[in-house]
């Protein structure tokens, strides 16, 4: 009973649009009046708990530096230092934001902050070259999930702190597929650039040119080495890593001239970021309640028996997770899908051999496919709130992206060496 009750409620509003955060809290209310699962008094204590962890401290320094880096240019360096190495090809100004999501998502760890640093500075090149509002959207949709697909990912961040999996070996983990995955995009670029004859002609920019736009760039090229190289190294921790992207970004925003940053536009980032993080962690605090009925009513053990026992092949059990991961996330927000579902399908992967490492990076793929899916899809609002597009212009030219991405996701799947092999070279 109470278990109906929860998912009757908490999927009811959340198809109506409530914020998943007070659907879910509704949901366990629900499911606290109506029975004696669990007392109102330790829903408030489970939430409570469940954000009381150091490795969470990354999220809101990991939200206020993509803030940071926006507006202090970093974006707009590493968009002119990939232009000026292939702009000119077939397609080269998708490939740019490809590649610039790419850079930028190596710095903030997150998908949203990706698609509004990056997109706002694309946007007029690619209109400029001729893609439709529709498509130019749908590629700055597609381009930022790199913000969750490269390290540092916000998204692993929750995961390792829920299943006590090393955030550091997960971060690394995410170095091949996330770079493979993005290729994938940047092949499909070139592709959809010479059947629509998307290129600037412009003139081929001189190598010593090439040299000077990357040196102008400097600084916005050696952060995720810094940040990158700073945890890998173990000079500081991943939480750290959110805490130097903060302070290099102010420090650079602040001392560049001509830069966008202002020290008078703090108090709004921190107000927002403050907005931002409440909301994560309200998200993470009533998911705790709401994993906690599912555990006492026996849910994940029961799931877990009936997979096992009807499903013997290790491949069909991969793709039966990976397929509920993707549909989830077409309408649920992905740390939500991370709190509620991420412990439950990875006891069940720890049952047919599945290395927690190469689970983790698979499980933070799959809902970033479901960010781009509609008919939700996150990452297509954002877009469209960006771009002006609306949301039916973005779905109609999302699909071959969604197929580009699962492409690469199948490979992330079955070839688990491409998630496993650099963690496995660490100490």
């Amino acid at each position: 009973m109470s278990v109906a009750v929860l998912f009757v409620l908490f999927l009811g509003l959340a198809f109506l649009g409530v914020p998943i955060g007070f659907a879910i809290g509704i949901g366990v209310l629900g499911s606290v009046f109506t029975s004696d699962i669990i007392s109102l008094s330790y829903f408030v204590r489970a939430m409570a708990n469940s954000v009381d962890s150091f490795t969470l401290t990354a999220v809101p320094f990991f939200v206020l530096a993509g803030q940071i880096m926006s507006e202090a240019g970093i974006s707009e360096g590493l968009f002119k230092a990939a232009n000026v190495w292939v702009g000119r090809l077939k397609g080269g100004i998708m490939m740019v934001t490809v590649l610039a999501c790419m850079a930028f998502g190596a710095i903030s760890g997150s998908a949203y902050a990706t698609i509004a640093a990056i997109g706002l500075i694309a946007l007029p090149e690619l209109r400029k070259q001729g893609l439709s509002m529709g498509a130019a959207a749908a590629l700055i949709a597609t381009a930022g999930c790199c913000g969750q697909m490269i390290p540092p990912s916000m998204g692993l961040v929750v995961f390792g702190s829920l299943n006590n999996v090393s955030i550091s070996k997960l971060f690394t983990a995410e170095i091949i597929p996330g770079i493979f995955v993005g290729c994938c995009f940047l092949v499909y670029c070139h592709i959809y650039g010479k059947k629509h004859n998307i290129c600037s002609g412009a003139d081929p920019v001189p190598f010593m040119q090439k040299l000077k736009t990357m040196w102008d760039a400097k600084f916005s090229l050696i952060m995720p080495v810094i940040i990158l190289g700073g945890i890998y190294s173990g000079i500081f921790t991943p939480t750290e890593a959110a805490v130097v992207s903060v302070v290099y970004g102010l420090v650079y925003g602040l001392a560049k001239k001509n830069s966008g940053l202002k020290a008078k536009m703090l108090p709004q980032m921190f107000y927002k970021t403050v907005i931002t993080t409440c909301t994560i962690l309200f998200i993470l605090g009533v998911s705790s309640g709401f994993g906690k009925i599912l555990t006492l009513e026996e849910l994940p053990t029961k799931l877990a028996a009936l997979i096992l026992g009807s499903v013997s092949s290790r491949i069909v059990a991969l793709l039966i997770l990976n397929l509920l991961v993707i549909f989830l996330g077409t309408f649920l927000d992905g740390i939500a899908i991370n709190v509620i579902l991420s412990s439950i399908l990875l006891g069940i992967a720890t049952q047919y051999g599945i290395d927690p490492i190469h689970f983790g990076v698979m499980f933070i793929f799959n809902s970033t496919l479901g960010i781009i899916t509609p008919p939700v899809g996150g990452n297509l609002f954002v877009s469209a709130q960006i771009s002006g597009a609306s949301f039916e212009e973005i779905v109609k030219e999302i699909w071959p992206w969604i197929i580009t991405m699962t492409i690469g996701l199948i490979f992330v799947i079955f070839i688990p060496q491409m998630s496993t092999w650099l963690p496995s070279l660490m100490k």
